[in-house]
Parts: C-alpha cells; structure tokens; sequence
C-alpha cells in the first residue's frame, strides 16, 4: 500500500527533528557545583572588601562604591545565598564548634584569601590620598552592570541552575560562607611556633590557619595544601587535636 505523500513528508521531517534535536546538558556532578561554590563565595568576599575599602575613604568614591555594592548584589544575592547553603551542607564533615559556632577551617582560609587578594590588588595603603581615590575610581568605573553577574563566568553559570535549588527559604546574611564567623587575620598566639613546626615536619606544604587567639584560650588549623587536615583548640598551652 502506498502512503499519501503529505504522510511521507511528515514521517521524514519527524525523523529529521528528531536527529537534530540538541541532547540535554550531562548532570553536573558534585565537585563541578562545589567548585563553583566555592568560587562564587571567595568573589562575594574579593568584591566586598572592594567595595568596603573604597567606602571608607569618603566623599564620591564612598556614594560610588555603595551604589556598585547594591548592583552587584541585585545581581548577584540569590546566587551567593545558595552557593553558601551547598557550601555548608558539603563541609559539614570538615567543620567543628568555637565559642557558639560552627566553624570550617577552609572556608576560613578562602575568606582570608579573597580579603588578601582585594588588598593586595588596591594597595591602599602604600598610596598618597590622591592615588587611592584614583585607584578607587578606576576600579569602580570598571563594573559596569553588564560585568556585575557572577553567571559571566561559564564555569558558574553551568552550576547556576542546580545551585539555585539550594537557596534557602530565610535570607542568609551575604557575609557568607557562614562557616567562616566573619573571623578576620590575626596573628598567631603563644602555641602558635610549636603547632607550626610540627607539623612542618608532616608535612611538606603545612600551614597553620590561626582560627583564635585570646590566651588562654587559642584555636589552629593545619591544613597540608590546600585540605584542612586537623583542629586544635588550645586552653593555656594545652592542645585537644581533632582530625578532618
């Protein structure tokens, strides 16, 4: 039996969508979505501590530098809120309790990383007045609204759709990553060159991440590379250690 010919034509165009339809995009596994959290954070501290240190010098530069601040957060909270919730759900093996809060030693070293980086790169305080606010200005001019979003980056913009379904559903402070405590640099305490030297002697890329330092009480982290690798929470030179 002979088909019609508008039936013929059907069935071949069928076949031909069907063979050009674009396959959908490989699941995005979980080291790819951790990355990209973890990136998404360090840029919300890199770009805060801009914005923060540019504030402060005053007058033009000060209303700039808050008025970028709220661009980039209209752009960027949501994605920043969510990356913090996937971050925390991932290093909760990793994290431990100080004075009422749970801590990761890494997300305290990325908060402290991206702070350096931010300062290191405006070097305020190795320019005249007149030069910071030139520095200042020059940044801020640079983050026009299109180069705001986070999602520029191809590496976040392939997790944004799966980070998103973890945004929480009550507002997260954007000092994120939380489990970082808004703890800030601080030098070592008098345990300090004791807990670095042996574990020098570990390991051959140890770093010793100063966590607390109030004597007597003190707390460390010693990370070899980049992975934390233990916690000592420290009362009047005597150390409890905790393995990760």
């Amino acid at each position: 039996m002979i088909k019609p010919l508008h039936l013929t034509m059907i069935s071949l165009g069928a076949l031909i969508f069907s063979g050009c339809a674009t396959p959908p995009p490989p699941p995005i596994d979980a080291n790819t979505l951790a990355s990209a959290a973890e990136k998404i954070l360090s840029e919300n501290i890199y770009y805060n501590e801009l914005f923060t240190s540019c504030a402060a010098l005053g007058g033009e530069i000060e209303v700039d530098a808050i008025n970028v601040q709220q661009n980039w957060l209209n752009a960027n909270a949501p994605l920043v809120v969510a990356a913090d919730s996937y971050y925390s759900q991932q290093q909760a093996e990793n994290s431990f309790e100080y004075a009422g809060l749970t801590l990761a030693p890494t997300a305290i070293r990325l908060v402290l990383d991206a702070r350096q980086k931010a300062k290191d790169e405006l070097s305020l305080s190795k320019r005249s007045p007149a030069n910071q606010q030139k520095t200042c200005a020059f940044k801020l001019a640079q983050m026009a609204p299109a180069t705001l979003p986070l999602s520029n980056d191809p590496a976040i913009a392939r997790a944004q759709t799966e980070l998103l379904k973890h945004q929480p559903l009550d507002e997260t402070p954007l000092s994120a990553p939380r489990l970082a405590g808004g703890i800030n640099a601080i030098p070592g305490g008098k345990s300090f060159f004791t807990i670095n030297k042996s574990h020098q002697s570990n390991c051959p890329d140890a770093y010793t991440l100063v966590i607390a330092n109030d004597w007597p009480k003190e707390a460390y982290a010693n990370f070899c590379g980049a992975k934390a690798v233990e916690v000592l929470i420290c009362d009047w030179g005597k150390c409890d250690i905790k393995k990760l």
